[in-house]
């Protein structure tokens, strides 16, 4: 408490000073006036400055000693302090003026004030204690007739009963009576402002409309009212409203599972905060856009929108607003019991500011306490925050881990594959043309009986098929195309050679950027056409296959087709066989994609994609 309060507090309490109260018309309350003003102006669109001039408005209402004024400069610093979510100095300067104006009996100020305190308890979620406070403010507006600020109060009350749920624990039953008394004191809102003309106060209770229908689960009439409340906004340039009307439309398109047009909304709302520095309940947005991304299945995103609304919410600043809160009230009525007793007897006086002073030391050693324990429970989700961040860092890594050991098998699979290619076709290969050389001369130097030439022809054809199977079986190994023209050289002969019979008719077709690929994808994209086309002729008794590369500056794409017995798509997922787990191995060494179409004697469609920047 600033010292300036302090003394204000002192010369409350034992009335030394006369004439203290009396308001001096002069320039001085012109000077007041005028910053009073200035802070009203600069409280949407820049709070320091606001803060500044309610500040002014106060030392100048001290030097004048204008109850009036003390009370005015007052209230505007505890709305300062209302936007900046620091509850206990709020309720200190609404607490100030509340004394000033019983002192002076100004129902209608009271009345203000109460609704003032009556907003805080709600943000602290006290049902009770808010819902006390509106109604000391609406039962004077009803006597006075004050249709305008009825409006306000019923809007204020339906807003505290639609959010009854976060204060107390209740029922499924207790809950829809409360939404529906929400709706009824909005609807009264509505038709109060729509006599008087009150354009604004209407599209409030439109935004108010939509927040409770969503919770009813209804959001077809929450767009509605959401969509109307929008446009005003839009038009009136509210940036405040436009700010609070995207949250509302976020959770509105949740519901309606329109997951990115949620998104964008709750994030366009958190970035007008931030721009505007609106900071209070910006934990509920990010809260709702874990919420959608939950929902939408992003959850790296999810988790990373939970952890800033923990963060938020946690803070050891919501803890000591909440402690302050209550030990001004506490002190609050104290203090108004106290002076009622000073009228009556001098002793009871005494001893009821010895019983002040105890209470104010319990708060003291109270306040110690929560603030130990707040510290320590906020360590504690720091540190389960980090453990989370620690972990996913260890499984990005093992993942990575795991990659460099696919990559490494891989590529030492590709190379044993290349050496034994060589020396089956230069070593072995060489060694059967050799032979089959030395056998075609000695024939032409040899007389063999009529019986053993057939024999030996037959000998030279068997020599002849082996020489060929080498070959074969060499080239699959490692394809010269592969190595001298590339990707698209190499599955043309592939798929050629192997469409050269009546029972299987395999095509290929190429289209897009011919250029050569690094080896890594060439190589990976032929070993997985390979292994499909197999599969399709093995296991599906496939006939008819169809293999197509579309290749640009930045991406390829192979499809495989075929017109099998096709299997069930779940298995896909599950299977551990060698030749689906050899396919998804080489797709996540290359950081691609394996997308399928199947079912059971329908055929099967493989579409693998690898892209690059």
């Amino acid at each position: 408490m600033k010292l300036s309060n302090l003394i204000f507090f002192l010369i409350l309490f034992f009335g030394n000073v006369s004439g203290f109260s009396q308001n001096k018309p002069t320039n001085d309350s012109i000077r007041i006036d005028f910053f009073l003003k200035e802070s009203v102006r600069y409280s949407g669109k820049n709070p320091d400055s606001s803060f500044f001039y309610a500040d002014k408005a106060l030392k100048d209402a001290y030097k004048t000693g204008s109850s009036k004024y003390l009370s005015l400069a007052n209230q505007r610093l505890g709305r300062y302090y209302i936007s900046k979510e620091n509850f206990g100095a709020a309720a200190n300067h609404f607490i100030t003026a509340l004394k000033l104006e019983e002192q002076r009996n100004d129902e209608s100020r009271i009345a203000d004030l109460n609704d003032d305190l009556g907003r805080i308890y709600s943000l602290l979620e006290k049902f009770g204690k808010s819902l006390g406070y509106y109604n000391q403010s609406l039962s004077y507006y009803l006597k006075k007739k004050d249709t305008l600020n009825i409006a306000k109060m019923y809007s204020h009350i339906g807003q505290l009963y639609s959010s009854r749920e976060y204060c107390e624990t209740r029922s499924y039953e207790q809950k829809v009576s409360d939404y529906n008394d929400a709706i009824g004191y909005f609807e009264k809102t509505m038709q109060l402002c729509e006599k008087i003309g009150a354009k604004p106060g209407i599209i409030n209770a439109y935004l108010n409309l939509a927040s409770i229908y969503n919770r009813m689960q209804k959001p077809e009439k929450a767009l509605t009212y959401g969509l109307k409340a929008m446009d005003y906004y839009k038009q009136e340039n509210d940036w405040n409203g436009i700010s609070e009307t995207f949250y509302t439309l976020g959770i509105t398109y949740r519901r309606l599972k329109q997951y990115q047009k949620a998104a964008d909304c709750l994030n366009e709302a958190i970035r007008i905060g931030k721009r505007l520095n609106i900071t209070e309940g910006i934990q509920f947005v990010y809260s709702e856009l874990a919420q959608v991304y939950e929902d939408a299945g992003e959850y790296k995103k999810s988790l990373a929108s939970y952890i800033t609304y923990m963060t938020i919410r946690d803070s050891v600043y919501n803890n000591e607003k909440s402690r302050q809160i209550f030990e001004l009230e506490t002190k609050y009525q104290t203090e108004k019991k106290e002076r009622e007793i000073l009228a009556l007897e001098v002793d009871k006086k005494r001893k009821s500011d010895f019983i002040v002073f105890l209470l104010l030391a319990s708060a003291v050693i109270a306040m110690g306490a929560v603030v130990l324990v707040s510290k320590n429970r906020n360590k504690r989700l720091i540190a389960e925050k980090n453990s989370k961040i620690h972990e996913q860092k260890i499984a990005e890594l093992e993942k990575d881990r795991q990659l460099v050991a696919v990559n490494a098998l891989l590529h030492g699979e590709e190379t044993e594959r290349g050496r034994l290619a060589r020396d089956l076709h230069d070593g072995l290969g060489g060694l059967l043309s050799g032979i089959k050389l030395t056998l075609t001369n000695m024939k032409g130097n040899m007389v063999l009986p009529g019986e053993r030439v057939a024999q030996f022809d037959h000998a030279l054809g068997l020599l002849d098929s082996s020489i060929g199977e080498l070959r074969r079986v060499a080239h699959n190994m490692m394809p010269e195309a592969l190595a001298k023209f590339g990707l698209k050289d190499a599955l043309s002969d592939f798929c050629d050679g192997l469409g050269n019979t009546s029972e299987l008719d395999v095509k290929f077709q190429f289209f897009g950027n011919p250029n050569r690929l690094e080896q890594k994808y060439e190589i990976g994209l032929y070993r997985i056409a390979q292994e499909l086309i197999n599969n399709a002729i093995k296991h599906a008794e496939a006939t008819e296959i169809l293999v197509q590369v579309v290749q640009d500056e930045q991406r390829v794409n192979l499809t495989v087709q075929d017109n099998g017995k096709g299997f069930d798509q779940n298995s896909l997922k599950t299977s551990k066989g060698s030749g689906l787990t050899n396919i998804r191995s080489r797709i996540e060494s290359l950081n691609g994609t394996i997308d399928s179409k199947t079912d059971i004697g329908k055929g099967s469609e493989f579409l693998i994609e690898f892209s690059w920047s």
